[in-house]
């Protein structure tokens, strides 16, 4: 099977460049993969092993029908996804939805590309007239940017979804939102992979020596592009509330680009945490990697959110790191063993406050159980070469017609098409009625 691999690659800065040289290689042992991105790979490796084409190569009649199936990497970012956009549009293939909310996507692109007109044409048909009208507010300068404001709500994700043959999600709430635009399409939840280490103790241990952290230090961390909707600052907030309250001696790792907006400086030296407070700015991969391992714990908070899964969050579990999340969408689909959930109303700062105690005073034990659940569940759904098997299999069920729904999700939509439940519930009433 000759397979069409069309994605951003680095020197692309994008997670989903580093997740595509590791799948890419992965699905390798068990499939052609012909590269198609939108800059050229400039990672030896990938050159050395693949057949490597611009984006625009698609265009060639003779090399498009030497592909049995074509897969488009789509996430919410107009640079590195806009060109995939505009050729999945001219030749439809598998997509693959890395994010649910496509609006800023669309936003930059459309915009850019078609202008405003066009942008609210697309709007309209993706959201009727209430999306309509949330945009031209926008541009009447009455209301935010409903990519900022409403990201979820208006994903904006019904075209991708209506033009694919094909979908693949990375989380059940993503399953059942391409299920709820289009019921008949073909689509496999098939998580985000991780590497998974033997002995997360040693693995620690070889990072902290490579890093120059010392063992009897707590350590913590926040990995990709910090923003607010990271939440920084309130962890920033809880963080002080540890160190005052509980004398906690911690280093808090942010590993990756600050956004300018946040003033990290300014808002870690407002609240004393200069000792304790590492930026790195954008690392590469390994050395990324290497500062997850250092961490006894790490957070990764969302909100608002996009609908979006975290590679980095994966690769934490494949690292046995018990993870602090923000129980909202993909997020609180996690089991409470391997991650501990905050709100995002009021009680968040006391919320992130009380978990990052419960995890850097818990004990031994404690630590090593929530240790040996993370690794558990990346072992059974993150492992890339487990991963890799689950991806052969659905294209070959998408090549040959042979992709038969999921029964829960039969039974999910039916209730759904009688008014009886929401389609963002209908999974568990779904799985209710197998069981019974």
């Amino acid at each position: 099977m000759r397979v069409g691999y069309c994605s951003p690659f680095n020197p692309m800065k994008s997670g989903i460049s580093d997740f595509s040289e590791e799948l890419a290689i992965a699905l390798a042992e068990h499939m052609e993969i012909v590269i198609f991105s939108p800059v050229m790979p400039e990672n030896k490796a990938i050159q050395e092993r693949f057949e490597c084409h611009l984006l625009d190569d698609l265009d060639r009649e003779k090399l498009r029908a030497s592909l049995d199936v074509i897969v488009y990497h789509i996430g919410n970012n107009g640079t590195c996804h806009g060109a995939i956009v505009d050729m999945l549009e001219k030749y439809p293939g598998v997509v693959e939805l890395h994010d649910v909310g496509l609006h800023h996507l669309f936003a930059e692109h459309t915009l850019q590309k078609k202008g405003q007109a066009a942008y609210l044409e697309l709007i309209r048909y993706c959201h009727g007239e209430r999306g309509l009208q949330c945009a031209q507010a926008f541009f009447q300068g009455t209301a935010g940017a409903p990519w900022d404001t409403q990201g979820l709500e208006l994903c904006m994700n019904r075209l991708i979804i209506e033009q694919a043959t094909a979908v693949i999600v990375h989380s059940d709430m993503a399953k059942q939102m391409v299920l709820g635009v289009r019921p008949d399409v073909p689509v496999a939840h098939i998580m985000l992979h991780s590497d998974v280490t033997d002995n997360s103790a040693a693995y620690k241990r070889q990072c902290r020596e490579r890093l120059a952290i010392p063992m009897n230090r707590t350590v913590c961390g926040s990995f990709g592009f910090a923003t607010r909707t990271k939440r920084i600052i309130p962890i920033l907030d809880a963080l002080k509330l540890a160190a005052e309250r509980d004398r906690l001696d911690f280093l808090y790792l942010i590993v990756g680009e600050a956004h300018e907006d946040l003033e990290l400086a300014r808002q870690i030296q407002a609240r004393g945490l200069e000792g304790n407070v590492q930026i790195t700015g954008f690392t590469d991969l390994d050395t990324f990697k290497a500062y997850i391992g250092a961490c006894d714990f790490c957070l990764n908070l969302r909100y608002p959110t996009l609908g979006e899964s975290s590679a980095s969050l994966h690769r934490m579990l494949g690292m046995g790191k018990p993870v602090i999340v923000t129980d909202i969408g993909t997020f609180s689909e996690y089991p409470d063993e391997i991650a501990q959930k905050i709100r995002y109303d009021s009680h968040e700062v006391d919320d992130i406050y009380q978990a990052v105690c419960t995890l850097a005073k818990g004990g031994k034990s404690r630590s090593e159980r929530r240790s040996q659940a993370a690794l558990q569940f990346a072992r059974e759904n993150c492992d890339v070469q487990k991963n890799a098997l689950r991806y052969k299999l659905f294209f070959e069920q998408v090549l040959h017609a042979t992709w038969q729904p999921d029964f829960c999700d039969v039974m999910a939509g039916r209730l759904c098409e009688l008014g009886l439940t929401e389609r963002t519930y209908t999974q568990h009433i779904g799985e209710l009625l197998f069981h019974l």
